[in-house]
């Protein structure tokens, strides 16, 4: 009996050691999938630093772009209440200034016609979960370079408007 019983134990400390191998083998990969993904983590981390630069970049521009434009706006609408006054009184506003104002707005035209709006897309999404952190920096900065050249074509307009401004004074 205390033979039996002495198999029976090592049996049940063979299949404890057994099992805790079958066990300790899911967690050795655990670990080295965390040591690899490590590496990544470090490239991931570096790509977020230089898009967080890049982003804060164009945050800075998006905004310059934003107040201008509402400048722009404002002068628009005290230029929309001269000529309200001028429909009524012809004698409010000189000819003068209108046919200036007028060249002005004709300039203004022709550079909306250049702007157009950038924003990031879903594409750096896609290239940055496939971790294509270069493809994906290069984007950003394509953005970058287009959120400059929107902010050329405003600030003409905001020196036109600005021009428009000191007429109607």
């Amino acid at each position: 009996m205390k033979n039996l019983f002495k198999t029976v134990l090592l049996i049940i400390a063979l299949l404890t050691i057994g099992s805790m191998q079958v066990f300790a083998e899911p967690v050795l990969d655990t670990a080295t999938d965390i040591m690899a993904t490590t590496d990544i983590s470090t490239e991931a981390k570096t790509y977020r630093e230089k898009a967080n630069a890049i982003r804060a970049e164009i945050n800075i521009y998006t905004s310059q772009i934003k107040e201008m434009n509402e400048y722009n706006k404002t002068v628009n609408q005290k230029l929309k209440t001269i000529n309200d006054q001028y429909k009524i009184d012809k004698n409010s506003f000189s000819n003068d200034k209108l046919k200036q104002i007028k060249e002005l707005r004709k300039s203004i035209e022709k550079r909306e016609k250049k702007e157009k709006t950038v924003t990031e897309d879903n594409s750096i999404k896609s290239l940055v979960q496939n971790k294509e952190y270069d493809k994906a920096l290069a984007r950003l900065n394509e953005i970058l370079e287009a959120k400059k050249e929107q902010l050329k074509v405003v600030q003409e307009r905001n020196a036109i408007w600005r021009q428009i401004d000191a007429l109607i004074g």
